[in-house]
């Protein structure tokens, strides 16, 4: 898929991701549970270089979760919009922003699976990596 569109709920926020396919994965470190009240489904488009930002300046809160990564979040509705590695310019973004990739989605990967909570499970086989990224 080329050009793919996703918006806040808001829709103050655009966000396009030039080439993707339809992999969804989910990550279940502990920031990511907080921030969302359970795991997060991201996509992750890579570099700077294969996204383009259409951002409201005015209604995004950039929060520093660590020196090398800040998280953006739409100040109005409240969306988590992206995650942001710094020094890497690596972005992973909430999968729920667009439509076009979540209707065919193939849910392949699970991360940070050695810290997902005991109380919820997901039915579909996946490939799932510690939080050392070593293959459960």
């Amino acid at each position: 898929m080329q050009n793919i569109q996703g918006t806040c709920l808001c829709e103050k926020n655009h966000l396009v991701i030039k080439e993707y396919g339809n992999f969804v994965y989910s990550c279940h470190c502990d920031m990511c549970r907080k921030m969302s009240a359970g795991p997060v489904m991201a996509v992750d488009p890579e570099t700077s270089d294969n996204i383009e930002l259409q951002l409201d300046e005015a209604s995004v809160t950039y929060y520093h979760s660590s020196p090398e990564v800040e998280r953006a979040f739409c100040s109005t509705c409240g969306t988590y919009l992206f995650w942001h590695h710094l020094t890497r310019d690596h972005y992973c973004m909430n999968a729920e922003l667009f439509p076009d990739i979540i209707k065919q989605a193939n849910f392949g990967l699970q991360v940070f699976y050695d810290r997902k909570p005991h109380y919820y499970d997901f039915a579909n086989e996946t490939k799932k990596m510690s939080s050392s990224w070593e293959e459960i």
